[in-house]
């Protein structure tokens, strides 16, 4: 009869979490629907279609630590949806898209504390929080992020281009060829590659490292290496169109271009997985040599 008991006490807040889980889908399915629409209408978030199926699949890999942990509902779930109601009706009585998936967000967090407890919670953080990457980036923080990356993307390779005797004159974000103008435009700043690169980076972090300082020092490393990866697509756009045609310097070669790009940027990510693990031992090492 004990046993009963016990089995229905650890099956309810699985139940809740169940009936909660279709109150979500009920309440942002116009949310979603949306998010998908700007994820297709926007290169620079195609990346969303990714998110939520990656975050599920992380939640099915620590399915077995995730249901041992203990379930006890916590006060604090309440403190959780007292500010998702207020984002929600925020969001929706005002039409911000950004306050809507922000509130999508803090509702998993409050349901999974108040029907599940904090220890729950704290296993499928990640997974969770992950799902900020599906979210734009406010217009004003766009502004303020791509304005500076076009800068330094523009002034960086041209710079480069003159190093290896291409004759280059800088004018704003243009680069003025012999035989080509090219303009570093909002799509060219690297707000896109460097938005994959953070994401990819936090995902590699959290699935090859347990410690938090490897997984920052890897996060660190995601920025200058999506900027370098800009800047070297545009220095060989410039070397191509000055070399060989300008043609190059559009249509499906540059979008080949961004592939290839991307796909350096990655294998630089890689090598910086290496970089913090062979940092992370020499510091290991240094501190039992110290310990001694």
């Amino acid at each position: 009869m004990i046993s009963t008991v016990d089995s229905t006490c650890t099956l309810r807040p699985l139940w809740y979490l169940v009936l909660f889980g279709m109150l979500a889908v009920l309440l942002y399915a116009p949310t979603l629907m949306e998010l998908a629409t700007l994820w297709a209408g926007n290169e620079d978030y195609n990346h969303g279609f990714l998110i939520i199926p990656i975050s599920a699949y992380l939640v099915w890999c620590r399915r077995r630590q995730i249901m041992r942990q203990p379930l006890h509902s916590s006060p604090l779930g309440l403190v959780f949806l007292s500010l998702w109601a207020a984002f929600y009706l925020l969001g929706v009585g005002a039409q911000i898209l950004m306050f809507q998936c922000c509130s999508l967000i803090v509702f998993l967090l409050g349901t999974m504390l108040f029907t599940a407890g904090v220890r729950f919670t704290r296993a499928v953080l990640f997974p969770v929080m992950f799902l900020t990457f599906m979210i734009p980036i406010p217009a004003e923080v766009y502004t303020l992020l791509t304005s500076p990356l076009q800068v330094v993307t523009t002034g960086l390779s041209a710079h480069i281009l003159d190093l290896v005797n291409v004759p280059v004159f800088r004018e704003g974000n243009l680069i003025h060829l012999p035989n080509y103008s090219m303009q570093v435009v909002v799509a060219c700043s690297g707000i896109r590659s460097l938005l994959s690169i953070i994401t990819l980076s936090l995902l590699m972090g959290y699935l090859l490292f347990s410690s938090n300082v490897e997984r920052a020092l890897l996060l660190s490393l995601s920025v200058p290496v999506a900027m370098a990866g800009n800047i070297l697509r545009i220095t060989a756009a410039g070397f191509i169109v000055y070399r060989v045609s300008p043609r190059m310097a559009e249509g499906l070669s540059h979008t080949l271009a961004g592939m290839v790009t991307f796909f350096l940027a990655f294998i630089l990510l890689l090598g910086g997985v290496f970089l913090v693990r062979w940092i992370e031992r020499k510091r290991m090492q240094y501190i039992s040599w110290f310990l001694r």
